[in-house]
């Protein structure tokens, strides 16, 4: 069984600017699959745990980033 991490993608598309999706448990295989769209550029963060995951995207939304749900 591959290990699953927890991902963040960071999309920078020109049109809508910087924002965050919230994946959740990923393998790798398909963090890299989705690090990689069609338009624009896809930063995938990976956590470890669930706590490192979930402080993250809380510590996002207090700086006023916009998070969205995968």
């Amino acid at each position: 069984m591959t290990p699953q991490y927890y991902w963040i993608g960071e999309r920078q598309n020109p049109q809508l600017k910087t924002y965050y999706v919230a994946y959740g448990p990923l393998s790798q295989a398909k963090a890299k699959k989705y690090g990689r769209p069609i338009y624009g550029c896809n930063i995938m963060h990976r956590f470890e745990t669930n706590e490192a995951y979930q402080a993250r995207l809380t510590a996002l939304r207090a700086q006023g980033e916009r998070v969205l749900p995968c």
